[in-house]
């Protein structure tokens, strides 16, 4: 079995069933709109649609409606990339919401689109409750090395960069997203940078990077970037508004590992044309058969589990698994209270830079915590 195969059928595999809150799923034509309660008194609500100047499909909008008051709060829209396009050398951006150097010409088109419902595929336009819903999407990325000029100065592209698959886990608070790039293209490329994992999140004020340089909530207007060299563990980045958060976390396999850049490279790329980047490629030689791919998750908080000066703790869906990350900017003892659904299911440490004593009684966790960092735990 091939390495890309294997790859593929372990992130098919993310599929697996939830126990949790249930959420509506309603399709009409190539629209998926997907409606859940992520607390007592806030709904989270996901639009997926073709979109970006490539006309790639994945999450377009999402928004968060208080109950109480039935406002509606947009906090991820995507008018930019919220998964990386590629940098070639010589050649341009390509893929994501990038269009050739012509301005008009799309360099990145989406073929194939799949829909699951707790593991049933959805072909036809339905409404349903579901606990997990998983989203297969194929683009090609074309290789902007091989553009030519037709008539009237239409461009084609003679040769194909990669095929890029993306997996959306939907649960809850959380999107999944594990993505493979599969190179085809027989013009070697050097890729300059590839972003890859992005933030769409609307009216940042604040970041935390909890691994990172900003440890404490710095507003947006102080953010720059830090190097690989600086901070090796950097995987994960929140951000505040004014009434709700978004986290981007990568976890440590594939291309966030981060083993295919530099030391001196940056790894975090902050407060940029309004967007925050995680850094995954630079300055790599790409032929065909390479391979790569990266997992994250996307996570929305309307009421964190803890949020003081010193810790920010929420809760959100990660590889079929109920997480709880937690940062604390200062040494300290921590007290996180845990949802009710998982309260009686066993606890297991995925992070831990704070190098934490963790106890977990009835519903709660204790960390007592010698060092400022991260702890992320799972339940099953």
């Amino acid at each position: 079995m091939s390495r890309f195969i294997l790859t593929c059928l372990i992130f098919l595999s993310l599929s697996v069933y939830s126990q949790g809150q249930l959420n509506t799923l309603k399709k009409r034509g190539e629209n998926v709109y997907i409606s859940s309660m992520i607390d007592e008194y806030h709904e989270i609500n996901y639009w997926f649609k073709k979109c970006m100047a490539n006309d790639l499909y994945t999450f377009y909008r999402v928004s968060i409606t208080s109950v109480s008051s039935g406002c509606n709060t947009i906090v991820n829209e995507a008018f930019s990339d919220n998964i990386g396009p590629f940098d070639i050398q010589d050649g341009g951006w390509c893929g994501g919401n990038h269009l050739f150097t012509d301005g008009k010409t799309k360099t990145a088109e989406t073929f194939s689109i799949k829909l699951y419902a707790d593991g049933n595929v959805i072909l036809s336009d339905t409404i349903l409750k579901t606990h997990t819903i998983r989203i297969e999407v194929e683009n090609y990325i074309f290789n902007p090395l091989a553009a030519k000029i037709k008539k009237e100065d239409k461009v084609y592209f003679t040769d194909t960069l990669c095929i890029e698959r993306a997996i959306y886990t939907i649960e809850g608070n959380s999107i999944q997203t594990a993505l493979c790039h599969n190179y085809l293209n027989s013009i070697p490329v050097t890729v300059l940078k590839y972003y890859g994992m992005q933030s769409m999140f609307d009216g940042e004020k604040q970041l935390l990077t909890p691994s990172g340089e900003y440890k404490s909530w710095t507003d947006v207007n102080s953010i720059n970037r830090f190097k690989k060299k600086d901070f090796p563990q950097f995987n994960r980045y929140i951000e505040k508004n004014d009434l709700y958060y978004q986290s981007s976390y990568l976890s440590n396999e594939g291309l966030g590992t981060h083993d295919e850049l530099l030391e001196k490279d940056v790894i975090f790329i902050g407060n940029s044309w309004s967007k925050c980047y995680h850094k995954l490629l630079g300055n790599v030689h790409r032929v065909a058969g390479d391979y790569d791919s990266w997992n994250g998750v996307y996570t929305w908080v309307s009421m964190p589990l803890l949020n003081t000066g010193s810790a920010f703790a929420y809760n959100g869906s990660f590889n079929g698994k109920k997480y709880i990350f937690f940062s604390n900017n200062i040494p300290g003892d921590f007290n996180i209270p845990i949802p009710k659904k998982i309260k009686n299911k066993k606890i297991n440490i995925v992070e831990n830079t704070s190098n934490a004593t963790i106890k977990k009684k009835n519903r709660t966790i204790h960390l007592f915590c010698p060092l400022p960092g991260s702890v992320i735990v799972s339940f099953e």
